[in-house]
């Protein structure tokens, strides 16, 4: 990842993506530190310095004195911070200034003017000499005007208009909560939690800082058939955030960008499709959603269909209709059968639940069969939609049972594109683990000429695209017992390249390590439904048709911003989301460069969401912050003295040491020294 990362910042077009993160950034922080210095200002404080970045040991960037004040960037780029006489957030230096006054006025060498009260040896300019509810104003105008700074970024994204993904589902998570409820391609999300016509954002969010426990509550509305239900799902955690496995919605439109040698694109799925081409018939049936269209293409899974596209002149004319063949994709496969697990979900009011099975039984044989590969379980079952048949189960507590389900018929998708995703045997409504134990190879198949044997373990899976060798060791998806990913590989695998080859790390029954090279085949028996087909996201466009609104829109949006980062604290402090979700400084630019490459106005409320994430935290009762001082200045007003130089130097240094311990966890989750699972 890193060097695809530093190969995105050196082509020129990301030179300009680069500079809008840069400013954008910097902005915040000036804003930030802009409010200490005019509160500051207006009460007759001493400003010293104002600086974006650190000038540690005196290395800046550049810097120019102005007045009484020196202006500049200092070499290192993680905050910015204005020096005023008297005040410093170093607790050596403020110790040094504070025995310095002390000095001062033992020695009777006081200001023109002395000050009266605790500090009567300081400077009347400096800040300790100012009043109290006048150093809470200097405190706390940085996150004041980091607020403001929120709204007004926010305002100004709605009034030129923000592109918002739709609350509808193209897929679901196998053994998820949406799963186990019943979502499935095509519904749409009506509400969440009372909040109405929901975007997709406000369901990360909804779900992320809902209560796990009691569940968030769903309006559920599905164009099928027609039907409003209301649905309470426990969102998932074993991700480390809070989730219930949906994915943003698909439109009929070829991306853009798509690669050839993609499923979907030019010289593979249909020489005829091309960028931008938009699905409007299959076989001379109109299609106006993704749903349909799976529904359309799940009947004709292992034949060729004819799909009606328009496709735009190249002068950006009139689309012209076009009608081109899509044949069916074989799935690619290893040749080896992996281990199934126990039943980890069952979906409600589906067929498995009708006949009584529970998450932890085992199935064992279907029809007095064994079930042999689970990945290839829910083909079987297809061909015997609407039949009756005999299921033996191993039930969790190791008694066994036989029990009867009838197969539905599956129009939608239910694939395990999320890494520790069981496969889901759709035809039953039940997901199931697979370990990545090899439980059979088929005879002259990849993995048996690859010398792989029942028995061994995958351990770990790299793609190596053709013509390109792996990049290390390292790399790759780290496979086992406790995160069974297998499904996520296969399914993986029908989105690569042709050419692909796999790279195995296996571990033999014997313990013993080796690297195998596997080339996947295809299975002329196995169709992959929706034929790799890769679409662009659906879009609303949100825009103020005034100031006013503009403005109602963008405070909106700073208020759930603010309310955001507080939730998100409560939650990692209550142990309910991994800190492992934490992002530094290279994340947060990673995160600042996808905004600006989907536009100004998405960049916007980007740094709409940064100001508010640092006006919290900022705000936070540590010492070294600002809420740190706020606190301090509240004991001083409440006491009608400021606390001891002693505890307050003591807190500051623990302040400073869990700041930075924070500073080098997030770094390291940033550099990959620490895996965010």
């Amino acid at each position: 990842m890193a060097t695809t990362w530093l190969q995105w910042i050196v082509q020129p077009a990301s030179w300009w993506v680069i500079l809008q993160v840069a400013l954008g950034l910097g902005f915040v922080i000036f804003v930030h530190e802009l409010g200490h210095f005019l509160v500051a200002k207006a009460c007759g404080v001493k400003c010293e310095k104002f600086f974006l970045g650190f000038d540690v040991g005196g290395l800046k960037l550049a810097s120019v004195k102005w007045g009484e004040t020196e202006y500049g960037i200092g070499a290192l780029p993680l905050g910015g911070y204005v020096k005023m006489l008297g005040q410093d957030d170093n607790p050596a230096a403020a110790a040094t200034e504070a025995e310095r006054a002390r000095a001062a006025l033992e020695s009777g060498d006081l200001p023109p003017e002395p000050v009266a009260g605790p500090h009567r040896a300081w400077d009347p300019r400096s800040y300790p000499a100012q009043s109290v509810p006048e150093r809470m104003a200097i405190i706390s105008a940085g996150v004041i005007m980091n607020v403001i700074f929120a709204v007004l970024m926010a305002s100004l994204a709605f009034g030129l208009g923000v592109r918002e993904l739709t609350c509808e589902v193209s897929g679901v998570r196998p053994g998820g909560a949406a799963w186990r409820a019943g979502l499935r391609t095509g519904d749409q999300i009506t509400a969440i939690g009372g909040q109405k016509n929901p975007i997709f954002s406000d369901l990360q969010k909804g779900v992320t800082l809902g209560d796990v426990t009691k569940g968030v509550e769903f309006t559920i509305h599905r164009p099928a058939d027609g039907s409003t239900r209301t649905v309470l799902l426990h969102p998932d955690t074993d991700l480390g955030v809070p989730t219930v496995g949906v994915t943003s919605p698909f439109s009929l439109t070829l991306p853009a960008d798509l690669k050839e040698g993609l499923p979907g694109a030019a010289g593979r799925a249909a020489p005829a499709l091309a960028a931008g081409d938009t699905i409007r018939a299959v076989d001379g049936v109109p299609v106006r959603t993704y749903a349909e269209l799976v529904a359309a293409l799940s009947d004709r899974v292992d034949r060729p269909v004819r799909l009606t596209i328009e496709r735009m002149t190249r002068k950006g004319g009139a689309a012209e209709p076009l009608d081109v063949e899509l044949p069916a994709q074989p799935q690619r496969t290893t040749g080896m059968a992996m281990t199934a697990l126990p039943v980890r979900a069952v979906q409600d009011d589906s067929p498995a639940a009708r006949a009584g099975i529970r998450a932890g039984d085992r199935i064992v044989a279907v029809d007095g069969d064994p079930v042999g590969d689970p990945l290839a379980l829910d083909d079987r079952l297809r061909a015997l939609v609407g039949k009756s048949v005999r299921l033996d189960l191993v039930r969790d507590g190791g008694g066994t049972e036989v029990v009867e389900a009838v197969p539905r018929e599956v129009d939608w998708l239910e694939e395990s594109r999320w890494p520790t995703s069981p496969a889901a045997v759709s035809t039953l409504g039940v997901a199931v683990g697979v370990d990545a134990l090899v439980a059979a190879v088929a005879t002259d198949g990849p993995a048996a000429r690859a010398g792989i044997v029942p028995g061994d373990r995958v351990v770990r899976v790299r793609f190596q695209a053709p013509g390109r060798e792996a990049d290390g060791p390292d790399e790759g998806l780290e496979l086992s017992e406790r995160s069974p990913s297998w499904p996520y590989v296969m399914a993986a695998l029908q989105q690569v390249e042709d050419g692909t080859t796999l790279a195995l790390e296996v571990v033999g029954a014997d313990g013993s390590k080796r690297d195998v090279t596997l080339v996947p085949v295809e299975d002329p028996g196995r169709q992959v439904l929706d034929r790799g087909l890769l679409f662009e996201p659906v879009y609303r466009m949100v825009r103020a048709d005034s100031a006013l609104a503009a403005l109602r829109l963008g405070s909106g949006r700073a208020v759930d911003d603010l309310s955001l980062v507080y939730k998100f604290l409560h939650k990692l402090t209550s142990n309910q989301i991994s800190p492992r979700l934490l992002g530094g400084p290279i994340e947060i630019a990673k995160q600042a460069g996808r905004s600006a490459e989907e536009g100004f106005s998405r960049f916007l409320l980007f740094l709409t969401m940064l100001s508010a994430n640092l006006a919290v935290v900022n705000f936070l009762p540590i010492p070294v912050l600002d809420g740190g001082h706020m606190v301090f200045l509240a004991y001083e007003w409440i006491r009608g003295k400021p606390p001891s130089e002693g505890v307050v130097g003591l807190l500051s240094y623990v302040g400073l040491a869990v700041i930075l311990t924070l500073m080098m966890f997030v770094f390291g989750l940033d550099l990959g020294l620490i895996p965010r699972r």
